[in-house]
């Protein structure tokens, strides 16, 4: 059981390449991410992330990466003083194809969206903004492996190179997530710290493996080999939640992925995530969600059409 990519997963996630671009001259690019997170790659160059909330733009050098796990719309620049003049991601630029000149800049974005707000802990965790500096990354690391070789793809006319773009990308989120998650294993009472856990993380995959068993303390507990009360509080302390929380919390999320993906009826989806009844899953739901599963459905299937969201 791989419990980043269950959660991922289960919440939904779709991703999307946005730009894979050199330019010669000074450039400011519009990222509308309002609903989506991601990360940009300075390939080349010097590049300066304006958003709100922060006193000053993010200085990015060659090798840096920019991660952005609260959706915002940003600007990405040549420049330091904020743009007069920014052009969509999407538009046409002076282009870099091939080595004839020195880009300015070179850059590699993804996005990745979850379009609904999911409950699992690990949303939560993750810092609004996450640079990772090239200096940081340890020479031949395989985090440093992958930027170095999507800088060589940037900007190429090579067959499938957008391929390999692509999977880099991918390659270059997981490692930052997990980058992420290391930086907060010593923080207790977080899901980084238990998942550091042998033990709790291996209570933590059989709740994911088989979210809708009945389980019982002494059902974990011994799955972990622990005592009932000595794994209740080893567990509160390393998450900062009681086990059965955290199981709702896998159940609803799962919920979430059924009402979205299927016409199953409130009943069916109740049961396959661990519910006797669909009066209990509903309640549940709305404690979690903030809304009812038929209102969760109906915003879904609303919102299905529409630009900004993302599709598999």
């Amino acid at each position: 059981m791989d419990l980043l990519v269950d959660v991922l997963s289960q919440a939904g996630l779709q991703r999307r390449i946005l730009t894979q671009r050199a330019f010669a001259d000074s450039i400011a690019l519009a990222f509308p991410c309002a609903r989506s997170f991601g990360f940009h790659v300075v390939t080349q160059g010097t590049a300066f992330v304006h958003t709100p909330g922060l006193p000053q733009p993010i200085r990015l050098e060659k090798g840096d990466v920019a991660f952005m796990a609260r959706g915002v719309d940003h600007i990405v620049s040549t420049d330091e003083a904020p743009p007069s003049h920014v052009i969509s991601m999407g538009a046409e630029g002076p282009r870099m194809v091939d080595g004839s000149q020195e880009a300015r800049l070179a850059l590699a974005s993804g996005a990745y969206q979850v379009w609904n707000d999911p409950v699992h802990p690990f949303f939560r965790e993750l810092p609004p903004w996450y640079v990772l500096r090239a200096r940081d990354v340890r020479h031949f690391d395989d985090l440093h492996m992958a930027i170095h070789l999507l800088s060589a793809e940037v900007g190429k006319r090579a067959l499938g190179s957008q391929s390999v773009c692509n999977g880099l990308l991918d390659v270059i989120f997981t490692y930052i997530i997990r980058k992420i998650i290391e930086s907060h294993h010593g923080e207790a009472r977080t899901w980084a710290h238990a998942v550091s856990d042998t033990q709790i993380r291996s209570a933590l995959e059989k709740m994911h493996e088989d979210y809708a068993r009945p389980w019982t303390l002494d059902d974990l507990a011994k799955e972990v080999g622990l005592s009932r009360a000595g794994f209740a509080q080893k567990f509160r302390s390393a998450m900062g939640d009681t086990p059965f929380h955290y199981l709702a919390t896998i159940r609803i999320q799962k919920a979430m992925e059924l009402l979205s993906k299927t016409d199953d009826k409130l009943e069916a989806v109740a049961e396959a995530v661990g519910y006797k009844d669909a009066f209990s899953f509903s309640k549940a739901f709305k404690k979690l969600a903030g809304v009812s599963p038929r209102h969760f459905r109906s915003v879904d299937h609303a919102e299905r059409g529409a630009a900004w969201r993302f599709r598999a």
